[in-house]
């Protein structure tokens, strides 16, 4: 039955009115913006709303945490100093006194160029790379330092560690040492370059990260990025940069973007190193040794201008580098490959051919600009996975695959809509805010897209509103859950709030989400119905390992009725066991879990061999990060290399075939 696509109706909580007289009204945080920004967290948080000494020890210890995290500069006398504030922070904020906060961040800057003199010492050293002595990289683990000698061993240490790791990708020691040497020069630089509306900042988010872990501020920057990404546009080149040793280096090219487009003379190439950047026409900017994000910053502008880029580029002929201008006019860029995408298996049978829809959603995505104003061509994640569930339709499929391995979540409407594609009617996600008042959000339109044989694939990664889209198949019984593990356990809510006067933005957690059975996503996430092997099990993520989670609850059930024809019993058990067997008679999955045990080894080993021979451990890393990320794969289905979903289509052809 096709069912009538529901308007979405976007939220956005209105800043209270307080706060636009209290901010002040240049760009940047003054102190006078704290005191009211926190007053903002307090006024909307799901669980804390006022400032007591349990959340200043947090926040001082999120300080401390934030600003030296491997324990490499303070020394123990300096946080037991900073400890006999623990809990006096929030006394000191209702005061409006932050001398506290100017003093670490002082001292931070004495102890960095002391250790910077300490840093050029050391690194004069000839380092053994075949002793074997190691190094403790969980700095949960150790102690910060007693005195200058164990301050000495410590820093020796870890230059001897990233020599190692150049010495993977350079000639020699001396090359390794001058990459050492610049990339500490540019940290100095940056470290020079703190004002006081960054450690303002860092501040504030120690305090909403003692709230809970993804409560945060985003600065101006920070907010223009993340509204990038849920709308999957941007005004800007369409080319994605990285940083390397000072300079802004084009790593691809956006299919369909202005760089894209540009005529054969100037085309911009990967590893194109940008060294300058013009506005229309202004003089030219230099960027090298330029914090990426301020070269972003540059680039991005309103659609139709003009920006110009200076380069250098290794001609292949000559092998010299050779110095380029390259004009390119701004235009909107679409996003594509964040958005969803499907395709079509065949899976041979005995009787016959299988056909499996697949549809991979990378993210739950929406345009809030559009959506607030009703445009029917508004962006969105539902709207996309309607064209391809009309698409898979008319090509005639047995069985249905929602790919949310990796899945971050996104727009808490979304997931609501994407359920509301495969259920009839019904409550999708219950919702309870910091005065325990619980609200239902519901499918209230009769009827389905599609209502074949559905499984969905979770892992780790899929988090938040893939949690709640999957929580919701699960509690319905409308479909199956395929995993190597739980996903990752993100059962809160946050509300997103664009600060006055350009001083970027909050994110607060003001609710908490449960299933529709009442069950909580909190820490334990979604478990799978059917577990296969997959590499993504070595990361130990989860919000059950961040800092100060919230905690796990039950409530009442909502009033649904689960489908009696999809999943049972007998049907799980049956493809579980027929999954099972297959794995274990196949040589690609026996030589995965022994990948899988080797990795597991690596990841949970909190000490690093300085030896030469350990460089092969970071070979497999990353061949591990590759495997997980399967980033330059072009083909939306790779069952040679991709175990997991091979089983998964396996699974789902088993599954046409039982409840057929």
């Amino acid at each position: 039955m096709a069912k009538k696509r529901y308007k979405v109706t976007i939220t956005i909580f209105t800043m209270i009115l307080f706060i636009f007289g209290c901010f002040s009204r240049t760009d940047g945080l003054k102190q006078s913006d704290i005191k009211p920004l926190i007053a903002v967290f307090l006024s909307r948080h799901v669980q804390h709303h006022s400032f007591n000494d349990e959340l200043s020890k947090k926040t001082l210890n999120n300080l401390i945490s934030y600003i030296d995290p491997g324990k490499y500069y303070f020394y123990k006398k300096d946080v037991d100093h900073f400890l006999t504030y623990e809990t006096k922070i929030d006394d000191l904020v209702e005061s409006g006194k932050y001398t506290i906060l100017f003093e670490i961040f002082d001292l931070y800057k004495k102890r960095f160029n002391e250790n910077m003199t300490l840093f050029d010492e050391l690194l004069k050293l000839d380092y053994d790379f075949n002793k074997d002595e190691t190094i403790i990289v969980d700095s949960d683990k150790i102690e910060f330092a007693s005195t200058k000698q164990d301050m000495r061993e410590r820093w020796r240490k870890n230059i001897k560690l990233q020599l190692l790791n150049y010495l993977t990708a350079v000639n020699n020691i001396s090359e390794a040492k001058d990459k050492l040497r610049k990339k500490y020069s540019l940290n100095k630089k940056r470290i020079a370059e703190i004002d006081e509306n960054r450690m303002i900042s860092v501040f504030i988010n120690a305090f909403s990260t003692a709230l809970d872990p993804h409560s945060n501020y985003l600065s101006q920057e920070e907010h223009e990025d993340f509204m990038i990404s849920t709308k999957l546009k941007l005004e800007g080149i369409g080319v994605l940069l990285r940083s390397d040793d000072g300079f802004v280096i084009v790593e691809s090219i956006i299919p369909g973007g202005a760089a894209a487009k540009l005529p054969a003379q100037f085309q911009l190439k990967p590893n194109d190193k940008i060294v300058a950047v013009a506005q229309h026409d202004d003089d030219p900017v230099d960027v090298i040794d330029m914090d990426l994000r301020d070269v972003v910053k540059l680039i991005r502008g309103k659609t139709g201008k003009i920006v110009r880029l200076t380069i250098l580029r290794k001609d292949e002929v000559s092998n010299k580098q050779i110095r380029m201008i390259i004009p390119i006019a701004r235009e909107e860029v679409k996003l594509e490959d964040r958005a969803a995408k499907s395709d079509v298996y065949t899976i041979k049978r005995a009787d016959r051919d299988m056909r499996i829809g697949y549809i991979k959603l990378p993210s739950f995505y929406l345009d809030f600009d559009a959506a607030q104003k009703n445009d029917p061509s508004a962006k969105s994640s539902s709207t996309d996975v309607i064209k391809q569930i009309n698409k898979l339709k008319n090509l005639g499929i047995d069985g249905m695959i929602i790919d949310l391995r990796g899945n971050p979540g996104g727009a808490l409407t979304e997931a609501v809509n994407l359920a509301g594609l495969y259920i009839d009617q019904g409550p999708v996600v219950k919702i309870k805010d910091g005065n325990n008042n619980i609200e239902s959000m519901n499918d209230e339109d009769p009827g389905v897209y599609y209502d074949g044989p559905l499984v969905v694939l979770i892992d780790r990664f899929s988090a938040s509103a893939s949690e709640i889209f999957a929580g919701a198949i699960k509690d319905y019984r409308r479909g199956i859950i395929i995993g190597p593990s739980n996903t990752f356990g993100k059962g809160s809510v946050q509300t997103y709030n664009p600060l006055p006067s350009k001083k970027g933005a909050v994110k607060i957690t003001t609710a908490l989400f449960y299933q529709p059975g009442g069950t909580s996503n909190q820490l334990n996430g979604i478990m799978p119905d059917i577990t296969i092997p997959d590499i993504s099990t070595v990361w130990d993520i989860g919000e059950y390992k961040m800092r100060y989670p919230l905690k796990w609850e039950k409530i009442p059930s909502g009033n649904f009725a689960p489908y009696r024809n999809y999943v049972n019993k007998a049907i799980l058990s049956s493809l579980g066991n027929n999954s099972s067997a297959r794995i274990a008679g196949s040589k690609d999955f026996i030589e995965l879990n022994k990948k899988i045990a080797s990795f597991e080894k690596i990841m949970n080993t909190k000490e690093i061999s300085l030896k030469e021979e350990a460089s092969i451990e970071k070979h497999k890393i990353k061949d591990m990060e590759k495997q997980i990320k399967r980033e330059n794969n072009e083909r939306l289905i790779d069952l040679e290399n991709d175990l997991f979903l091979r089983e998964s289509f396996n699974i789902t052809s088993d599954y046409v075939e039982l409840i057929k």
